[in-house]
């Protein structure tokens, strides 16, 4: 008797410490259309097509299920599912693309498509992230600092910043993307203090990071500067010390958004210590 309470109290531990076996997301919404009276084939067609493509099925099953329990026409769970694929199959073309160049791979595929995929719903486009994955090349990275640009370059979108002036300062996270997830909380907070400029934001931010400067301390929460920006004097040091390399004169150099001359043909931020500044002419 006492044997058999010790393996039946053995079975119990293992069976309790085992991993639990993932429930077969065409199963679950199989079960889901029956309890609703629909047809499941249609809402079962875009996992179908996501394994055909070599695709994680399970972020689709998600969307799908999602859909059902908000109570979205089946028609159109479908018709998102099915965009949700097609950018899946766009992010793993970047990944290939990657892997292509030589990048590390991402620790993790499935959350990779994720990120990548949701980059280009916000706006992100192919160029862009060809962009970003030769910016890591040149810096040795490896494709997970090519996603947290993307992700940033993204949420950035979604704040209403085209992703095209803000990829000067996506392609430096790229090279640098310790700083990339601190990025959109640093320009809401930004936006809060008053900030309008973008481009003067985008600058500053991309000139810290080329740097290697921290973006900490970057937003002007006093009011003392008219863009609510701290601008970094060693940034700004080595950003000068670029522009005169050889080869980065006049036409050569890239001029990114928020750097281009102002009126008095200095770029926006660097004039602020000139003893005319603030005076009327």
């Amino acid at each position: 008797m006492k044997r058999t309470r010790i393996a039946v109290t053995a079975a119990v531990t293992l069976l309790a410490t085992a991993p639990a076996v993932a429930a077969d997301p065409a199963a679950e919404i199989s079960a889901r259309a029956a309890r609703l009276g629909l047809e499941p084939q249609p809402l079962l067609a875009p996992l179908q097509e996501a394994r055909r493509l070599g695709l994680p099925p399970e972020p689709v099953a998600d969307k799908v299920l999602e859909g059902l329990a908000k109570g979205v026409p089946p028609e159109r769970v479908t018709a998102v599912a099915r965009q949700l694929v097609s950018r899946l199959e766009q992010a793993g073309s970047v990944l290939a693309a990657a892997g292509a160049a030589g990048l590390a791979p991402a620790a993790d595929r499935t959350a990779a498509l994720g990120d990548l995929a949701q980059s280009i719903q916000a706006g992100v486009d192919r160029p862009s992230l060809e962009a970003l994955l030769a910016s890591a090349r040149e810096a040795g990275a490896g494709v997970e600092a090519v996603i947290a640009a993307a992700r940033a370059l993204g949420q950035l979108s979604r704040r209403g910043v085209p992703p095209a002036e803000a990829l000067p300062l996506a392609r430096a996270l790229a090279q640098r993307p310790g700083e990339a997830a601190e990025v959109p909380a640093l320009f809401d907070a930004w936006r809060a203090e008053g900030g309008r400029d973008a481009g003067a934001f985008l600058a500053e931010a991309r000139r810290r990071v080329a740097a290697g400067r921290p973006l900490r301390g970057m937003v002007d929460r006093f009011g003392d500067s008219p863009d609510r920006l701290v601008r970094d004097a060693a940034a700004a040091r080595a950003d000068q010390g670029a522009a005169s390399e050889p080869g980065r004169r006049g036409k050569d150099r890239e001029a990114f958004p928020g750097e281009r001359p102002d009126a008095r043909g200095l770029p926006p931020g660097l004039d602020d210590s000139l003893p005319h500044k603030g005076k009327k002419p």
